[in-house]
């Protein structure tokens, strides 16, 4: 299989994990130069980043269709899903289009694919 060129619902994917990665890491820039930043809110910023980072990792995995980028994806969209409920009242409809790209994933998991044929 050539990986160089993933499909388009997969590039596609790859593309939001990529945008959702960035615009984290540009919100939390802008939140942490706007002023001082008080010890209760370090945990959540400390979170944020590690997701964000996830985000831009998975992105890169998915573009390339790695097997462990599937496994992130899959994970990041369950998290993503749980996490946009506190996000009232457009959280619904974020948990609806990561359950949309999460079965998408699950049913494209062939293009994954290790050379051992393993997810």
């Amino acid at each position: 299989m050539d990986r160089s060129h993933p499909p388009l619902g997969i590039s596609v994917v790859s593309v939001i994990w990529l945008l959702m990665g960035l615009l984290n890491g540009v919100q939390i820039v802008q939140f942490v130069t706007t002023g001082p930043v008080s010890s209760e809110i370090l945990l959540p910023l400390g979170l944020i980043s590690g997701l964000s980072i996830a985000y831009l990792v998975v992105g890169i995995g998915l573009w390339k269709t790695r097997s462990w980028a599937w496994k992130g994806a899959i994970v990041l969209a369950a998290v993503g899903i749980v996490g946009s409920f506190l996000q009232q009242p457009v959280g619904l409809f974020i948990a609806l289009l990561l359950l949309c790209v999460g079965i998408y994933l699950i049913l494209e998991r062939d293009q994954f694919l290790s050379a051992e044929g393993a997810i």
